[in-house]
């Protein structure tokens, strides 16, 4: 199973494909990264639309994107994927790994998935965005309006902290997605 990560904008881009489990770790790594730098509405939105791709919710094989939908803007375009390639490299440099809920003895799947996706947001051609009327991106105008997991430092979503829910179940966190109730 797994899912994709697409360029379809970019004429000849590779597209990825991704366990998982390595998509849910590159989505851990990628919230705490983006979480400690965003600054900026588009930031902010991109830091809590990482932190929602939580398969805990979403469920498995349901967290591929394109990196074309990613809410660009003409105008800040430039801005923005310097933001984000920040943020890959800042994952790459294993910035803030220190509060994953689990030991990553060997990183190398992650870094190779991050490297690639890097290389997708350089290649992005500007002119190739989508049009400002036509929405494609799956995130919400809102900023984070749930605060901060106090144990991974990182926005919290509707339902809790995509950190606390890879945490393995008998160690207790804060911010558990809890499981759904069975019928009786």
């Amino acid at each position: 199973m797994g899912d994709h990560i697409t360029n379809n904008l970019a004429p000849g881009a590779p597209h990825v494909h991704a366990s998982n489990g390595t998509l849910a770790t590159f989505f851990d790594v990628l919230t705490l990264a983006a979480t400690a730098r965003a600054r900026t509405t588009w930031e902010l939105q991109l830091a809590l639309w990482l932190a929602e791709s939580d398969q805990t919710i979403l469920g498995l094989g349901m967290v591929g994107f394109d990196v074309s939908e990613l809410g660009w803007t003409a105008e800040a375009f430039e801005d923005q994927r310097r933001f984000l390639l920040e943020i890959i490299d800042g994952a790459m440099a294993r910035e803030g790994w220190e509060r994953l809920p689990f030991a990553l003895h060997d990183a190398t799947w992650v870094i190779a998935l991050l490297r690639q996706v890097r290389e997708m947001v350089e290649r992005l051609p500007r002119e190739a965005l989508p049009t400002p009327h036509v929405r494609t991106w799956r995130w919400h105008d809102g900023l984070p309006e749930y605060g901060r997991c106090e144990l991974h430092h990182v926005y919290l979503h509707a339902a809790g902290c995509i950190l606390c829910n890879e945490a393995p179940l008998e160690v207790p966190v804060p911010h558990r997605t809890a499981p759904p109730k069975r019928a009786s």
